[in-house]
Formats: C-alpha cells, sequence, structure tokens
C-alpha cells in the first residue's frame, strides 16, 4: 500500500535515516550528522514536509516553504523546495511513487498561491538535475561554494555587531536593493537566526573608504559533517599539512571519518578599490576565529554573479557549483538574474 501524508515529530529517525543514505559530494564526499531533520521547517514561518511510504517504509521525501519575495519590485509569493530524495533501493528501481509525491507537493504549492518554484540543486549531480528536467524546471542562475580549513593563529577581537542589528540588517539590505529573490521581510532570517542561536553575527574591516563584509551562521551544536570518502592527493596533503597545522599557521584537513564543524559565511559585501582584498583579509581572519572555536571549515556562498562580491582566491581551496533550478505555476516570468541567496535556502 502506498500513501502520501505529511511528517510528523514522530518521523525525525526515519527522515534522518534516510538522509544518511545520500551523502554530499563527489570527490570529497560527507554526510551530514544532525538530531533534528526539521530545523530548517523552523527558519521558515510556512513549510511542509511530505513523505511517502510504502507498506509502512518511508520511501520518499518532499519539503517547501511558502515565502513573500520580490521580483521586479513587486511582491510574489513563491515555492522553495529544499528537500526532495527517496529510499535508495526505491530510487534506484524508479518506481513512481516519487512522481506522485511531486504531483501532491505541486498541489499543495499552487493552493498556497506559489507562482513559482525555486530550489538549489548540485551542478554535478546528474540524478537530480535529469529529475528537474523531466518536471520542466530550468536553471536560472548558479552559485558558489568556496570551503576553506580553519586556521591556526591569534583570533582578532572582531565585532558580530548583535547589540546593533536592526541597524545593520537596514544597512544590508540597502546594499542589496530589489534584487530578484530578495525576502519581502529582510529582517525575518536574521532575527530568526538570532532567536534560535544560529547567527554569529555581521563582520565588518573598513580601510579608509574602502571596506568588506560578511555574515556568519553557526550550526555546530546541531549540524555536522562525516568524511565518508577522500581523494588519495588530499589524504597525502593531510599528512604533511595535519601534523605542521599543530605549530604553524596552515590548514588543518579533515581525515576519513572524522566529524566537521561548520561556519558559514553569507552575505558578502565589498566597497571602494581595496574592497575585495579586505573581504580576504577578512575570510582570514575568520578562519582564526573559527579555529579557536574549534570549527574544522568555513563555507561561503555567493552567486557567481552577485554585484556586492566575488569569491578571493585561496589555496587550497574546493569550490562546489550549484544551479538555482525554478518553475513557473501560473505562466509568470521567471527571476532574472541577479539574485539574492537567502541563508535560509541552502
Amino acid at each position: 500500500m502506498f500513501r502520501i501524508r505529511e511528517a510528523t515529530r514522530e518521523d525525525n529517525a526515519a527522515l534522518l535515516q534516510l538522509e544518511a543514505q545520500s551523502p554530499q559530494g563527489t570527490g570529497i564526499s560527507i554526510i551530514i550528522d544532525r538530531d533534528d531533520y526539521f530545523y530548517r521547517s523552523q527558519l521558515h514561518e510556512n513549510s511542509t514536509v511530505l513523505i511517502a511510504e510504502e507498506h509502512d517504509k518511508l520511501v520518499g521525501i518532499m519539503a517547501y516553504a511558502i515565502k513573500e519575495v520580490l521580483v521586479n519590485g513587486e511582491r510574489k509569493r513563491a515555492a522553495y523546495f529544499y528537500d526532495l530524495r527517496g529510499e535508495a533501493s526505491y530510487r534506484r528501481s524508479m518506481k513512481r511513487g516519487l512522481f506522485r509525491l511531486w504531483r501532491a507537493a505541486l498541489q499543495g504549492m499552487e493552493e498556497a498561491g506559489a507562482s513559482f518554484i525555486y530550489g538549489h540543486v548540485k551542478a554535478d549531480n546528474k540524478d537530480s538535475m535529469n529529475i528537474s528536467n523531466k518536471v520542466g524546471a530550468h536553471p536560472i542562475s548558479s552559485f558558489d561554494i568556496l570551503s576553506l580549513p580553519a586556521l591556526r593563529g591569534q583570533a582578532p577581537d572582531l565585532d558580530p555587531h548583535l547589540d546593533t542589528l536592526d541597524e545593520e540588517v537596514k544597512r544590508l539590505s540597502s546594499f542589496v536593493g530589489t534584487r530578484n529573490l530578495k525576502p519581502c521581510d529582510f529582517h525575518a532570517p536574521y532575527l530568526r537566526g538570532a532567536e534560535l542561536g544560529y547567527l554569529r553575527g555581521i563582520f565588518r574591516i573598513e580601510d579608509s573608504d574602502s571596506m568588506a563584509q560578511v555574515s556568519a551562521w553557526d550550526l555546530t551544536n546541531i549540524y555536522r559533517g562525516r568524511v565518508l570518502r577522500m581523494p588519495l592527493s588530499l589524504r597525502m596533503l593531510a599528512g604533511i599539512l595535519n601534523p605542521l597545522s599543530t605549530i604553524l599557521p596552515v590548514p588543518r584537513i579533515p581525515r576519513m571519518g572524522e566529524q566537521v564543524k561548520y561556519l558559514q559565511l553569507f552575505d558578502p559585501v565589498c566597497r571602494g578599490k581595496r574592497g575585495i582584498k579586505l573581504l580576504k583579509d577578512l575570510i582570514q581572519q575568520l578562519r582564526r576565529v573559527a579555529y579557536s572555536d574549534d570549527i574544522d571549515i568555513l563555507a561561503l556562498f555567493i552567486y557567481t554573479d552577485d554585484p556586492l562580491a566575488r569569491i578571493p582566491k585561496f589555496f587550497p581551496e574546493k569550490v562546489l557549483h550549484y544551479n538555482t533550478m525554478a518553475l513557473s505555476l501560473s505562466r509568470t516570468e521567471l527571476p532574472k538574474r541577479p539574485l539574492y541567496l537567502d541563508i535560509r535556502d541552502i
């Protein structure tokens, strides 16, 4: 017997078990360890997690949130999907139940008044890209994740600006302007992040007429990675760098089987002639802050055509590429670049 229903807290363990079947990455394979599947749902005011069961066994998940975003300066209702996966053996058998799950979610999105759907898919994830194409979705932009290891050294005293958060978010909102996919309530992600204890701060350094700033989320109390597979070249590099990292400011590379803690950087902004250099300097400082807090990896999220910043070059670095896929539900024109990357969507 096959059925689709909305997930409850009692499904948490089964949802985490299904998620563990889908490690992230190709060369470096990482699985996510966390206690609460629903933590992403808590970030949105209006979210739904649908599950598909066959003979009382969980075989699929479809999770989405209804959001109010800007498109060409106007308020639009959109559905952001943040999880779509099937149980490994069920997925390989190509059963049609997962398409029934998709149609059930689609109906819920339409009933909620969403004019389009969007989500982020890793560019080299061929299975997910094929599914997105089959349902009629198209890439509307792409973004990169620059992953950097924490760095040994003296941690600087950086102001997180949490005591002036409202003022800081207004300032950032003025930088972003009316960019497409910007939340109509721009303060909501920051306020909710601060409420849940995820927002580490908004960090900034300045030099004359130039400045750089970046925001940071720390999910180490609920969210950890675990390395399942790593290329031989990185394993050899770890054998050289890791002993040195105990005495010198060189990066430490996590070993296979180890848990990995992340500091997520988003909303990067550069201003002035030296803005890009200052952003690099700021990230270097945050790498030392992360090391002092026993955090392993920093992940910087940025759209490839972001008008506010560009990814600085580091070594060693790992850049992951993602596509933002979208599907119109009511003949609505899909958002055009440049887009805003909401930290809740990652």
